[in-house]
């Protein structure tokens, strides 16, 4: 595995038709109702959130944005977007994230009939955190992104500079699993990634001051519905707060055990536990596990097929129990037929 450059084999597996369409129509489903449904509160909620942001940078008001929990370098990272007309870089954010889903998507399906290709991009474009995060404007597909080049290259240095970049700029405790993954089976990608964070961060404090970064780790050690119950919170700090202590340490040690089966099964549960350990868990924080169909799909073909028909329902209903199935399918599968698959 450590010569191998990917995790997926370099035969790729065709799918089924009547599978993906499956997956892909009730996908759509859910996602056009779910999206009429929030639509009223959530469109465009986050950007507009960051340009706010950047607007307050620039007029040396930084920290004034109630909710805005990025870096300073972030903002400044913003503020070419606030030069143009709010709706175009609403517009042209949202079909630069699209963009990111569809060549993973290409990536993913590469050897896939032409059809199921696109019923694969239906199916990620409506699953319901991809849709969340496009609909508010949020990063974290620009994160899953950052993993994805991690966990999709041969483990080098430069593998992790975009990572390294967003762990600068939107610091999102979610990352912290898919960091100690990294230390077991990306070395140097993990070497690239803080030592970029690190260098982004230290031009960060050395041009825009001291002062906006404490502003910004008070605005993270105070932010009110951090670590709470609240509606919105689909973690286990949201759902189930009284045992919050016995399924977190349920869910380190299925991580272990993950990380014992293998690189790919290390991989699933370490971006499960980010999502269920996190102090507050939206929809859009499982986006990253879009990345766990494919090796997943090699392993346990008829399992991931209903995990992924089940996905957006899943996400909606009772996020945890959801991601605890998807863990369970990948610590399931014998240590030997991971190591086969990859």
């Amino acid at each position: 595995m450590r010569s191998a450059p990917t995790l997926t084999l370099a035969r790729p597996v065709p799918p089924l038709a009547l599978p993906v369409l499956a997956v892909a129509t009730l996908t759509a489903i859910v996602g056009v109702a779910v999206a009429v449904a929030i639509a009223p509160n959530a469109w465009a909620v986050d950007i507009e959130r960051n340009l706010r942001a950047a607007e307050a940078l620039r007029a040396g008001s930084f920290g004034t944005v109630e909710g805005y929990l990025y870096t300073p370098l972030a903002a400044v990272l913003t503020i070419p977007l606030t030069l143009i007309p709010a709706g175009v870089a609403i517009w042209g954010w949202l079909a630069a994230r699209l963009a990111l889903v569809l060549a993973g998507v290409r990536r993913e399906t590469a050897g896939w009939a032409i059809g199921d290709r696109w019923a694969a991009a239906l199916a990620a474009v409506m699953f319901v955190p991809t849709l969340h995060d496009l609909m508010l404007g949020n990063v974290s597909l620009v994160m899953t992104a950052a993993v994805a080049l991690v966990l999709w290259v041969r483990d080098r240095w430069w593998a992790g500079i975009a990572l390294g970049l967003v762990l600068a700029t939107v610091p999102k405790p979610q990352l912290l699993p898919i960091f100690v993954w990294m230390l077991v089976f990306r070395r140097r990608s993990l070497v690239g990634a803080l030592g970029t964070a690190a260098i982004a961060t230290g031009i960060g404090v050395l041009w825009l001051g001291v002062d906006r970064y404490l502003t910004f780790v008070d605005a993270v050690l105070h932010a009110p519905y951090l670590g709470t119950p609240m509606y919105g919170n689909l973690g286990l700090t949201g759902l189930l707060p009284g045992f919050v202590v016995p399924l977190g340490a349920l869910t380190i040690a299925a991580t272990a055990i993950g990380f014992w089966r293998g690189e790919a099964a290390g991989f699933i549960c370490a971006v499960g536990a980010g999502i269920l350990l996190a102090p507050y868990t939206m929809a859009y924080s499982a986006v990253p596990l879009l990345l766990a169909i494919r090796p997943l799909s090699r392993v346990a073909p008829r399992a991931t097929f209903v995990l992924a028909l089940t996905g957006s329902l899943g996400v909606l209903v009772f996020l945890p129990l959801w991601i605890g199935a998807v863990m369970a399918v990948a610590l399931g599968v014998p240590r030997l037929r991971w190591a086969r698959a990859e």
